[in-house]
């Protein structure tokens, strides 16, 4: 087998796919670029010239994969999470994401916060009341039976299941194969790259542009879902809270403000604006934490944790394998299913952004700290929020609060849930502050993503061409929130078909990963011997 010693294999791992230099966009390979920007532009125009026919053909298509493939996502995400833990525990824990002697760019506290930030952030605010809630109402099968207060206990483990280790898990293994095979390689940053072990130069043919351009299409459209879902959450914050209705002129206006605020960020150097808008955003987060913590039923808020920690650790395998074998009742496939494969169409983006943001980190450091640093802060986020919300919900004197609330607006939960405590003027502005952090960070580091993965993989794509897809993806929010909710579901369900195809690609990845680690061991084998 060839080694990197080999001149010729060395001249292989340096080649760069074909670009052309389109003036201010810099270099840009032309077929991932034209494709994918049709391909968006394409399904944009459907959304808008018929979206009841867009949304009946995506439905089709995600009922079959969820009734014919739900059962490989169950297996799929539990087999990420084992394989990158075998990873972080073997003999190849100590080689680092990058070359062994390069020093981690960022401190821990910065690194924490950036993957939180890309990785979740306004997901969190967005489901974290609505999902306990809507388990403790409506809870899957295995939880019918229990009473009320168990089906509480149970309807935070869920939520810690559905945002824990096996959603991160899915990112970190992206992460890994950058790290591992592009890093140490020098290949260029495109998900194609990871494949090199497996394909050889036939990454650099047609099967290679295919690959990047399903990832391309993937990371644009779950962002552009973000940015519409957060839009709509800072529109009911303003609207709850300070009286000015909601209509398109005002969902309109703040899409325009995040647009101008994400791209000031991504055109900053070094992601200086990503650094310090995370680290602002986990400031405030926690201290809204800490706010309702002490605030609200501090005593319950702690039970409740950890007893539902002890529920999603006791019954975490039989949660990742269940597959609601006998019913059918539809509620796996609107749930766990449906977040397995919304993790997975989101892998691409931040598993290649937290692979940058990782430079220097040994595999084992890099899987547990991108493993159990976000997960326990997503823990924290759902026992504090999620716990004082369930609180409410089992009081009689509050009871159906937040439910009517969710049942009208999710939007507006967390906004109602603030209201029952003190100093809601102050509150409510930390939490829009919150809220508008997390997604432009998001939306900040996917333009650089889309940037890398359409100029043939440079880490530093020119500023004319993150303005470029800064704007498509804020112009493809701004048509679908005009469309209304029917646009969002259409454009949500194309990020999940998205992730389909993407779980048997990941399955590659993780045999692509094991080879590329073999030859480095075996490298140093021989290298050692020859010094001897």
């Amino acid at each position: 087998m060839e080694t990197e010693a080999n001149p010729k294999n060395n001249k292989v791992l340096n080649r760069q796919p074909k670009t052309s230099n389109w003036a201010l966009l810099g270099n840009i390979d032309p077929y991932v670029f034209i494709i994918s920007a049709l391909l968006a532009v394409g399904f944009l125009l459907w959304g808008v010239v018929d979206s009841e026919g867009l949304s009946h053909v995506s439905n089709t298509i995600l009922d079959y994969i969820i009734q014919q493939w739900g059962w490989l996502f169950i297996v799929g995400i539990l087999f990420f999470l084992l394989f990158c833990l075998y990873l972080a525990f073997s003999r190849y824990g100590d080689i680092k994401l990058g070359g062994q002697d390069t020093l981690p760019e960022y401190s821990t506290f910065s690194w924490f916060a950036m993957l939180f930030g890309c990785g979740m952030g306004v997901g969190l605010v967005f489901w974290s009341i609505a999902e306990p809630i809507n388990h403790f109402l409506n809870p899957p099968a295995y939880v019918n039976a229990l009473s009320p207060s168990q089906s509480a206990e149970w309807s935070l483990a869920i939520s810690f299941f559905h945002w824990g280790l096996s959603a991160w898990a899915s990112f970190v293994l992206i992460g890994l194969a950058m790290g591992i095979i592009i890093f140490r390689n020098k290949m260029p940053m495109l998900l194609s790259s990871c494949f090199y072990p497996l394909l050889g130069d036939r990454i650099y043919g047609p099967l290679g542009k295919l690959i990047d351009i399903i990832t391309l299409w993937a990371s644009l459209f779950g962002m552009t879902t973000t940015i519409g879902l957060g839009t709509k959450q800072l529109a009911a914050g303003i609207t709850y809270n300070y009286g000015i209705p909601q209509g398109i002129p005002l969902l309109l206006g703040i899409l325009a403000i995040v647009i101008i605020c994400y791209l000031i960020s991504a055109c900053t150097p070094n992601l200086k604006g990503i650094k310090i808008g995370s680290d602002l955003s986990l400031v405030a987060t926690g201290g809204l934490l800490l706010f309702v913590f002490l605030f609200g039923p501090t005593k319950f808020i702690m039970d409740m944790f950890v007893n539902s920690m002890g529920v999603y650790i006791q019954n975490f395998f039989s949660m990742s394998l269940w597959t609601d074998p006998v019913e059918q009742s539809g509620w796996l496939g609107s749930w766990t299913i449906f977040y397995w494969a919304w993790w997975i169409a989101w892998a691409p983006f931040v598993g290649m952004f937290i692979a940058k943001i990782s430079k220097g980190r040994t595999i084992k450091e890099f899987v547990l700290g991108a493993l159990i640093a976000p997960t326990l802060l997503d823990m924290i986020f759902f026992g504090i929020f999620g716990g004082t919300s369930l609180h409410f919900e089992l009081n009689q004197g509050s009871q159906g609060i937040l439910a009517n609330a969710i049942s009208v607006d999710i939007s507006s939960a967390v906004f109602v849930l603030f209201e029952q405590f003190p100093f809601r003027d102050i509150t409510s502005i930390i939490l829009i502050f919150v809220i508008f952090t997390f997604f432009v960070v998001s939306a900040d580091s996917c333009t650089i993503v889309l940037g890398m993965l359409s100029s043939g993989g440079n880490e530093n794509p020119r500023i004319p061409l993150k303005l470029f897809w800064g704007i498509a993806m804020g112009a493809a929010a701004g048509l679908l929130l005009m469309l209304g909710d029917g646009g969002l579901d259409a454009l949500q369900m194309a990020s999940i078909l998205g992730g389909f195809p993407f779980l048997f690609i990941m399955f590659a990845i993780c045999y692509s990963i094991i080879k590329s680690l073999k030859r480095e061991k075996s490298t140093n084998l021989v290298g050692i011997r020859e010094r001897n």
